[in-house]
C-alpha cells in the first residue's frame, strides 16, 4: 500500500481536507473556540482491558462499493468489522472527560496542552510528534482503553453553530506520535499495541456521531492506524492481517469525500449576501432547501442532521418568507425528535433565532 513516508504525507492531506470540509460546513463557528461550560479535570482513567481482535474471517471480507449509486443512501461508517482489527477497550469511564480538559478556550488543562504542543519535535516523515517516552503519551493511553467517548451533552451542550469542540490537534498529535513509536518498535506486538491504540482513538472520536469535525479526525486516525498495521504485517509476512488492514484503510477516503459532498449539498452560505440597505438576504435555490430538509429529518448519520439543523436556523432567519416558514416548522418538529442530541440542537436554534439585522459577516467570510 505505501511506505511510512507516503503514509504520513497522506495524513497531512487528510488533515488539511478535514479543515477545508469543516470551514465550509455549518459548524465552522465551533472552530473559533466558542466558550461553553469549563471542562473539569477528570479523575484517573478507570482500569480497563483490551480484548484481542476478533478472528479475521476472510469469507466476510469484502470491498464496499462506495462509488455505486446505492451508496448515496448509506450511513458513512465502516462496513469492515473493525473489531477484527482493533476492538474497543472495556473501561467504564467516559474518555471525553480527559480530552475535554484540554479544550480551548476554557478547559481546566489548556495550559498543559499548550506545553505539550511545545514539546513536540519534527520528525520526518511523521511531522510534529511527542518523544516516545513523553509522560503525556503514558497518561493518554488508558483513556483510549475506555469503551465510551461522549462529549454531548455530558460535557459540552449542543449550541448549533456555536457548539464547542474538543482539542482535536491533541488527538492528531497522539495519533502521529503512537504511529511513529510503533514504527520504531522492535517487536511486532509492541508495534501493534500502538497502531491499534490509534484506531481505538479514531473509533472513540467517531462513536458519538454528533459533530462532523470529530468524525473526520477520527476517520483520519483509523486510516493511519490501519495503514501502519498493513505496513508492519506485510513486512512480517502476516498476509491475512495485511489484507484486512488494507481493506479497512481503503474505506476511509470514500467516507471523507462523501462527507464533503453531503455537506456541500446543504451549504447555504454561498447564497447569503447583503442588500443595498445593509440587511442580509438568503437567495436559496429550492433544491438546496429540499436537501437541507431531507438531511435534517432523515439522514442516517446524526452529524449530518446536526449540520442541516444549523442551516435551517439561517434559513429561518434570513430566507424568503415561504422558506422561513418551512424552516421554522421543521425546527419545531426536530426540537421534539426522539434523538436527544438532534432535539437539543434544534431547541437551541429555535431559542436563538437569526434575523436580517444580526451581524452575519462571519458566515460569509468562511464561505468557500
Amino acid at each position: 500500500m505505501s511506505d511510512p513516508r507516503t503514509r504520513m504525507v497522506r495524513l497531512g492531506v487528510i488533515t488539511a481536507g478535514v479543515v477545508v470540509v469543516v470551514l465550509s460546513g455549518a459548524l465552522a463557528a465551533a472552530l473559533l473556540g466558542s466558550p461553553g461550560s469549563p471542562a473539569l479535570a477528570p479523575p484517573a482513567a478507570p482500569a480497563a482491558t483490551v480484548p484481542p481482535p476478533h478472528p479475521c474471517d476472510l469469507s466476510k471480507l469484502s470491498i464496499p462499493c462506495w462509488s455505486c449509486p446505492n451508496a448515496e443512501k448509506w450511513p458513512l461508517r465502516f462496513v469492515t468489522d473493525l473489531d477484527m482489527l482493533a476492538p474497543l477497550g472495556t473501561g467504564t469511564g467516559n474518555a471525553a472527560q480527559w480530552y475535554a480538559a484540554f479544550a480551548k478556550p476554557n478547559g481546566s488543562r489548556v495550559a498543559e496542552g499548550q506545553a505539550m504542543m511545545a514539546r513536540r519535535v519534527d520528525r520526518d516523515p511523521f511531522g510534529p510528534i511527542l518523544p516516545p517516552n513523553d509522560q503525556f503519551l503514558a497518561e493518554a493511553a488508558p483513556w483510549c482503553d475506555q469503551a465510551v467517548m461522549r462529549f454531548y451533552p455530558d460535557i459540552f451542550p449542543m449550541r448549533g453553530g456555536e457548539t464547542q469542540i474538543a482539542n482535536l490537534l491533541l488527538a492528531l498529535t497522539l495519533a502521529r506520535s503512537w504511529v511513529a513509536r510503533g514504527t520504531d518498535a522492535a517487536t511486532f506486538d509492541d508495534a501493534m499495541a500502538d497502531f491499534r491504540r490509534v484506531i481505538r482513538l479514531g473509533r472513540l472520536l467517531r462513536q458519538e456521531d454528533a459533530v462532523l469535525i470529530n468524525d473526520l479526525v477520527g476517520l483520519a486516525c483509523i486510516r493511519i492506524g490501519a495503514e501502519a498495521i498493513y505496513d508492519r504485517a506485510r513486512k512480517d509476512g502476516k498476509t491475512e492481517l495485511a489484507l484486512l488492514a488494507a481493506v479497512t484503510a481503503a474505506e476511509a477516503p470514500p467516507q471523507k469525500y462523501l462527507s464533503g459532498a453531503r455537506v456541500t449539498a446543504v451549504e447555504t452560505r454561498p447564497y447569503l449576501h447583503k442588500d443595498a440597505a445593509g440587511r442580509y438576504a438568503l437567495d436559496l435555490p429550492a433544491r438546496t432547501l429540499k436537501a437541507v430538509e431531507e438531511m435534517a429529518a432523515s439522514s442516517p448519520d446524526r452529524r449530518f442532521r446536526c449540520e442541516a439543523i444549523v442551516a435551517l436556523r439561517l434559513i429561518a432567519g434570513v430566507g424568503s418568507a415561504q422558506m422561513r416558514g418551512e424552516a421554522r416548522t421543521l425546527l419545531g418538529k426536530l426540537a421534539q425528535d426522539g434523538d436527544g442530541i438532534v432535539a437539543a440542537n434544534a431547541r437551541w436554534c429555535v431559542a436563538h433565532p437569526l434575523s436580517e439585522t444580526d451581524d452575519l459577516d462571519a458566515w460569509i467570510q468562511v464561505s468557500p
